[in-house]
């Protein structure tokens, strides 16, 4: 192949290894099938973890990485419904469409559910293949590394509708990574009272910077107590676990007849829970899992229309050659958001 025939991704390369390498560039497949040139593609979580020894995520062997893509189409079928030029964000969970739960509305239960990026090529490479039903148009305005959060920004969107905020509340957010922030920032510029437990002064700061009125060090305060004060002595209205192994703090920063949302995933962690505090104090606990078909759409509207702006959190955005440092740098800590920029 010659070289305009190939493009440099990354690759997972099976446990703990990530390669960057030449692949070929995707061709239309499918009369839907859209090709995207790749603009930006952000690093989530999920990538951490499928690169961890032990591997804590699966994917396919062989698969290009990268499920939150912001690019503008290049080719499309003669069925895609979208035209060269296009600029899009992907929905990268994709339902069977046929099950029980797809014909509910639920494709994020689908037990046939795949993923762009996970286990099927994705964006960290200079082309993608997509079905153009994932696709969403996003306004050129939008800057390239604000617009690529749409697709993280929706599954958050998912734990706050489940959350129900109103507008005088207050919510207590327990962690700053990329989903803690954009909980913050997201019940801030819905009018709630917003408290983050986050021990990394880094990300305390970006907290506040997203609408946090007050965060605070789980190693330096009795986070319980302090809400309690911050909160007339009943608790908060909401309670979010932005991390995945802290079900016993949300429980306990809640008030009665209060709404926890558990987004955060650690498939490790164990807590010993009294069912009885939640019966008798008549909590609603809301499990939030990627996102819904609606909600990609409403991504996008909140960052066009500048509701938020989440650019602070943005803190390394480095060509494909550059991503194997700024993923160490991810996993020390020194990164909240990483964003592998390609045009």
């Amino acid at each position: 192949m010659t070289a305009s025939q190939t493009m440099p991704a990354a690759v997972f390369a099976g446990e703990g290894r990530l390669d960057i390498t030449e692949r070929p560039r995707p061709k239309l497949l499918r009369p839907d099938d859209v090709v995207l040139g790749v603009e930006t593609c952000g690093i989530c979580g999920t990538d951490l973890r499928i690169l961890e020894r032990p591997q804590a995520h699966p994917a396919t062997p062989g698969v290009i990485l990268g499920h939150e893509i912001l690019g503008v189409v290049v080719e499309a079928g003669p069925e895609a419904g979208l035209e060269p030029g296009d600029r899009v964000v992907v929905a990268p969970n994709i339902g069977c469409g046929v099950c029980v739960y797809c014909r509910r509305g639920l494709p994020n239960q689908c037990p046939q559910m795949t993923t762009i990026g996970i286990y099927e090529d994705g964006g960290l490479a200079g082309r993608v293949r997509v079905p153009a039903s994932v696709c969403h148009r996003i306004a050129a305005s939008v800057p390239a590394e604000v617009a690529v959060l749409a697709e993280p920004l929706s599954t958050v969107a998912n734990g706050v509708r489940l959350a129900n905020p109103f507008p005088g509340e207050s919510a207590v957010v327990l962690g700053a990574g990329p989903a803690g922030l954009m909980f913050t920032a997201l019940f801030a510029a819905a009018g709630l009272h917003v408290i983050t437990v986050e021990p990394a002064k880094a990300r305390a700061e970006l907290a506040r910077q997203l609408g946090a009125e007050a965060v605070l060090d789980p190693n330096a305060v009795d986070v319980i107590g302090e809400v309690q004060r911050m909160t007339d002595g009943i608790g908060a209205d909401i309670t979010v676990d932005a991390v995945g192994s802290q079900l016993p703090t949300v429980l306990a920063a809640v008030r009665p007849a209060g709404r926890v949302v558990l987004f955060g995933m650690n498939t490790t962690a164990r807590a010993e829970v009294a069912q009885e505090r939640i019966t008798r104090r008549e909590l609603s606990v809301f499990g939030s899992f990627i996102g819904a078909p609606d909600l990609m759409p409403m991504a996008v509207s909140v960052l066009e229309r500048g509701v938020v702006d989440l650019s602070p959190m943005v803190t390394h955005r480095v060509d494909i050659g550059g991503l194997p440092a700024a993923l160490d740098e991810f996993r020390r800590g020194g990164a909240v958001k990483v964003e592998v920029a390609f045009s």
